[in-house]
Formats: C-alpha cells, structure tokens, sequence
C-alpha cells in the first residue's frame, strides 16, 4: 500500500511540474502577448500615417494589446522600412508599406535601400486612391493647360514637390510627357512639400489626397489635375489628366501591412483577420470615403499575389519610361 501511494505521489507530482513546464510554453505561444509596433516610413500627417493612426487604434481593442505607431520618414520611406525588414520576425514589428516602400522603390533605387522585396510578406491591403497635382488655391492656373503653358512659356523656373518615390515619379513622368523643363524637389513626406505649395516656395505638387485633404478642405490648395481613370468621387469637380489632354498620367497610392519575411503562417493568418476588421470600421470607411479613397479587403493570399504584381508591374513602368530619380 505505502508502496502504491509513494507511486501515486511521483505521478502527481511529475504531473504538476510536466504542467508547470508547459506554461510558460504556452505564454510564448499566445500571439500577442505583448505591444505590437506598426512602423510607418512616412512622417506624421501623411495618407499613411493617417491610416496608419485608425488601424492602431482597431488593432488595439481587438488584440487587448497595445498597437504603437513609429514614425520613421526619410530617404523616401527607405530608412523606415529597412528598420522593418531587420526586426524579428515573430509578428510583434510591422511595416505599414506603400507604393512608395515596397513597390517604387525597388525599381528606383536598386541596390541602394538597404532592404529587397524578399525580405517582406505581405499581411493585408488598407486603402488605395489616386494621387493628384496640387495648385494653391490662389494660383493663375485654372486647368492643366495653364500651368503646362506657363511652364514652357518660362522654362527651368517652376518646381515640382513630391514627398514620396510614386510622386516624385509622378513628377518627372508629367514633365516627360508635357515636355517641360522643371525642377522636382524631393521632401520627407508629401505634406511637406504640399505646405510650401501653400507658402508658394513650390510651384505645385502630386499627393495622395488624405495629406491634401486639409489644405483643400480650408481653401489653400486645389487640385488641378487626378491621376486616374476617372475623377475622385469624393471631389466630383476635379477632372483628370486625361480630360484635359494627357493619357499617359495614371497613379495610384496604396498602403498595405508588411511583415519581415518567416514570421509564422498562423500569426500571420491572425493579423490579416484583425486588419481585415479594422479596415471594416466606421473610421477608416469614413475617412476613405471623405478623400476618395477606397478600403483594399484582401486575404493573406491575395495580399502576397498583390505585393509581387505591383513589385513587377513598377518595375515595367519605370524601366519604360526611363525615369531617373532626382539626385
């Protein structure tokens, strides 16, 4: 009997400590377990900062976690997303990408990033819109053919801002295809340069329209000119390249959710189904709404199918064109 009952003891005891060792186990394993860091390569007030603030915010009250937005501008979101690329990858450091970041970029400054493609995968979309050429409010410019006009009347004397790879190549393709001599001055972030539009140190500038949004809505900017198919259903009035002549000007900006490449497939399952609900909010589908823009309700898959054509489809069009970034 003592015999029995000194065996039952080992087992209950090898069982506690078995149990014991599989806690903390089972801690590591939870996702999250702890604050989770978005990274945005743009400064603050930028389309994707903006996203960015409302996604943080969604992510948070589902995950029961703190979601912390960093803010890392610079060197047209390479200094940002090379942070990105060498965190760990175990799902806790994300990168909110772009056009820009991981599209643009790699054709642009090949070799020069400090990160490649493949050391990001894709988690989720967020929004897409057109970007547009900016004027201040004020400007002589009425339509397109104004300042294209202007330009050619007083060649090499008006400047184009672009706060970001996508609209610093959308400066240099309008100057291409207008035939111009302007100068492109490359800022941090696209309300930079957009600010001195308005302070009229610059002559005009392509934007996203959530970093414009502001500056149209207080009357110091318009838009002269939407880079898309058709016009933005959030600003009816303003007509497209191609109405006023010029085929060729299409652009659209987009912001997505990266990961540094092996983070693990459930986490990663996992955090598409927290973007996907988020992009889903009231919040985000209003701010959307109010720019013209339009929520990207991609599963893991098509997000990574996504990441590859544009990676690809940048490639084409930059190697067409013939494009060189401004140095």
């Amino acid at each position: 009997m003592q015999s029995t009952s000194h065996s039952r003891l080992l087992a209950a005891g090898a069982a506690a400590l078995a149990m014991l060792g599989a806690a903390p186990t089972q801690a590591q394993d939870a996702f999250p377990s702890r604050p989770i860091t978005l990274v945005v390569p743009f400064g603050a007030g930028s389309g994707t900062d903006i996203a960015t603030r409302i996604l943080a915010k969604s992510m948070s009250e589902q995950l029961k976690v703190p979601v912390l937005v960093d803010n890392k501008a610079g060197a047209n979101g390479a200094i940002g997303a090379q942070a990105a690329a060498k965190a760990k990858a175990d799902g806790y450091t994300l990168l909110i990408g772009s056009a820009t970041t991981n599209a643009v970029n790699f054709a642009f400054f090949p070799g020069k990033l400090g990160y490649e493609a493949s050391q990001f995968q894709g988690v989720a979309g967020l929004s897409s819109s057109p970007i547009s050429l900016y004027v201040e409010a004020d400007s002589p410019w009425k339509k397109l053919p104004d300042l294209v006009a202007d330009a050619k009347r007083n060649p090499g004397k008006l400047s184009c801002g672009s706060g970001n790879a996508v609209t610093q190549v959308a400066c240099e393709i309008f100057r291409l295809q207008a035939g111009l001599q302007t100068t492109n001055i490359p800022y941090k972030s696209n309300p930079q340069s957009l600010t001195d539009v308005v302070g009229k140190q610059v002559s005009y500038a392509f934007s996203d329209p959530s970093a414009a949004q502001s500056y149209v809505e207080g009357k110091r900017l318009r838009a002269l000119a939407v880079a898309s198919a058709v016009r933005n259903p959030a600003r009816p009035d303003d007509a497209t390249f191609r109405e006023q002549g010029m085929n060729e000007i299409e652009f659209t900006a987009w912001v997505a959710v990266f990961a540094p490449t092996g983070v693990p497939a459930p986490v990663l399952e996992r955090l598409n189904a927290v973007v996907r609900k988020a992009v889903d909010s009231p919040e985000m589908v209003q701010t959307q709404a109010r720019t013209g823009g339009t929520v990207m309700h991609f599963n893991l898959q098509e997000t990574q199918a996504f990441y590859g054509r544009e990676v690809a489809r940048w490639a084409r069009y930059i190697k067409d064109s013939g494009v060189k970034p401004e140095q």
